[in-house]
């Protein structure tokens, strides 16, 4: 766990972190490309309730980088000592948005923010997701929601431009069963859609969370898994 952020921290910090080079302030934490030489979306990740950037970006960060930006916003509400998210997407998007103009300065002119992005989100931080991707039509191509009861409706996710879903929790997580079944009604009504278990765990991340999402982040984006598989 990093130290939390003062108010007279600068926006942007720059750090070297599990050999890549990574930013984090009191935005949140994101991470560059793997190969930045041509514009890439973002992968925009938010976190859960009592959680925080710095203690769970990091696990996407071989699912997520090989696709694009890794983007850590940080909740809107403090719960103990993390934070959540609450209120509408009027009240989310100015986090989202400061995380994503932070992640910019990694590599200048790279963070495509037009189109193309994947959405990313466990428990409340799913049902955030979902709002900010029904809010920005056309920004938002794929979404991995976790662990969290949710509704859904496919015609809206698709007018909204989502093209694919992917629905995961543990398997002795309260919110699997309804997950699983809400998947399956999204891709009856034609927007293709998946349940991916997390292993035998309850509601937190596996051990080989990067290689879980490495699947379903590459799902989502229509792009082939390997290219987050070590060699």
């Amino acid at each position: 766990m990093f130290p939390e952020e003062t108010r007279t921290a600068s926006l942007f910090v720059a750090t070297l972190c599990c050999a890549a080079l990574r930013a984090h302030g009191t935005w949140g934490v994101a991470y560059p490309p793997a190969d930045a030489s041509t514009p890439r979306p973002a992968v925009v990740y938010l976190h859960g309730m009592w959680a925080s950037p710095e203690d769970s970006c990091g696990f996407f960060e071989h699912a997520a980088t090989p696709f694009g930006f890794l983007v850590c916003p940080r909740g809107n509400a403090p719960l103990g000592e993390g934070k959540m998210w609450t209120g509408t997407y009027a009240s989310v998007a100015p986090n989202v948005h400061a995380a994503l103009d932070a992640a910019a300065a990694l590599n200048p002119g790279k963070l495509d923010r037009s189109g193309g992005g994947t959405l990313v989100g466990f428990s409340n931080g799913a049902y955030f997701a979902a709002e900010v991707a029904e809010a920005e039509p056309g920004k938002w191509t794929g979404l991995v929601l976790l662990s969290m009861h949710l509704e859904l409706d496919a015609a809206r996710l698709r007018t909204a431009g989502v093209r694919r879903v992917v629905l995961g929790a543990g398997d002795k997580d309260g919110a699997r069963d309804g997950m699983k079944a809400l998947a399956a009604r999204i891709d009856a009504a034609g927007l293709p859609a998946r349940f991916v278990s997390l292993g035998p765990v309850g509601h937190e991340f596996p051990a080989d969370m990067d290689a879980r999402m490495c699947d379903a982040i590459a799902w989502v984006r229509e792009a082939d898994p390997a290219a987050c598989r070590p060699p």
